[in-house]
């Protein structure tokens, strides 16, 4: 179970959710199906607190189970109002939310539908003292079909409720330009574009994900996904090759010099990752199809032991454009790759 968490985390901040995000809200609400909405009682919002202010209306739909709509043109201050007015729709959806520990929370445009297994979402702008995300679009419907789009992202760090619990190449400025995705209670797949974090841009990201096993309360616990990356670049492989010897050879056996401040252009990059729900993530199939170098191979990712930082441990075969060919075995931590 916290392996899965883990990864649902990380999937949170490189594409907000692209495929994860979206099966830890399958359980927040299960109530059955209702007819489409329609407002029993409506009440203009308009609040001005000094820790708080907002304007807008909030419309209640149904009764038994209580459904309704919150939606609001601003909104700036603590969300904890916001929490409370949505609670008794869907107590799943807010705590989730305040895990992520959010202490200021400004929103613009806000139209927010729960209704037994519907969630609809969409949104203008929101910013929080980490950053910002531009036009949110999220729906979910019965039977956990899901789908998301985003325009820009950007955050200058985690929030706080993510903080120390993500991999390392996720813990300075991360962001995207667009995502789309979509799936259900068992599958995912979907694209970003301008994904970066500390050490890493990816012109194109493109995924796709799928439960393999769930514990007895029906939780996923294990998945396969698989990433495919173009336009792939690392600024901060050349700070680790100074850390671990092995990857300074393999850059020097592709004609790259390690003690280059040059940015590694690994142009493709595609493997498929099999979670065991443990703190291990198995790297199959693994390919980098680079101008200078191309790698096969496979590798796992861990996440077990002090401090849960992350080790990488690949075994790769390198053939350069000359056709020299030569394996290696690189094991480093994932906090190496991070370039401030």
């Amino acid at each position: 179970m916290k392996g899965w968490k883990r990864l649902r985390k990380i999937g949170l901040m490189i594409w907000l959710s692209l495929v994860l995000m979206p099966l830890c809200l399958l359980w927040a609400a299960d109530e059955p199906a209702s007819p489409p909405p329609r407002e029993l009682f409506a009440q203009v919002v308009n609040i001005d607190r000094p820790d708080f202010k907002a304007k807008g209306k909030i419309a209640l739909h149904r009764l038994r189970p209580l459904a309704g709509q919150l939606m609001l043109s601003e909104a700036h201050g603590d969300p904890e109002w916001i929490y409370t007015t949505i609670a008794p729709w869907n107590g799943g959806l807010v705590a989730m939310l305040r895990q992520l520990k959010i202490e200021t929370l400004t929103l613009a445009d806000a139209d927010l539908l729960l209704d037994g297994p519907k969630i609809n979402l969409s949104l203008a702008q929101a910013v929080i003292p980490e950053g910002r995300i531009d036009q949110v679009a999220y729906q979910k419907e019965e039977a956990g079909v899901w789908q998301v789009a985003t325009a820009a992202l950007r955050l200058e760090r985690l929030p706080k409720g993510l903080d120390g619990l993500v991999m390392p190449l996720l813990s300075g400025a991360v962001g995207l330009d667009r995502l789309e995705a979509s799936g259900d209670r068992e599958r995912g797949k979907g694209w970003a574009s301008g994904v970066f974090g500390p050490g890493w841009r990816v012109a194109r990201l493109e995924g796709a994900g799928e439960v393999t096993g769930r514990n007895e309360a029906g939780h996923p616990v294990r998945g396969v996904f698989t990433w495919n990356a173009s336009g792939t670049r690392m600024p901060g492989l050349r700070g680790a090759a100074g850390q671990i010897p092995e990857l300074a050879e393999l850059l020097r056996f592709a004609g790259r010099d390690p003690r280059s401040a040059d940015p590694v252009d690994l142009g493709k990059v595609a493997m498929r990752v099999e979670s065991d729900g443990q703190g291990t993530f198995g790297i199959k199939d693994l390919r980098v199809d680079a101008s200078w170098v191309q790698l096969y191979g496979e590798g796992v990712l861990l996440f077990r032991g002090v401090g849960q930082q992350g080790r990488l441990q690949l075994n790769v075969l390198a053939k350069t454009p000359t056709g020299k060919e030569k394996r290696f075995k690189i094991d480093l931590p994932l906090k190496a790759l991070v370039k401030s």
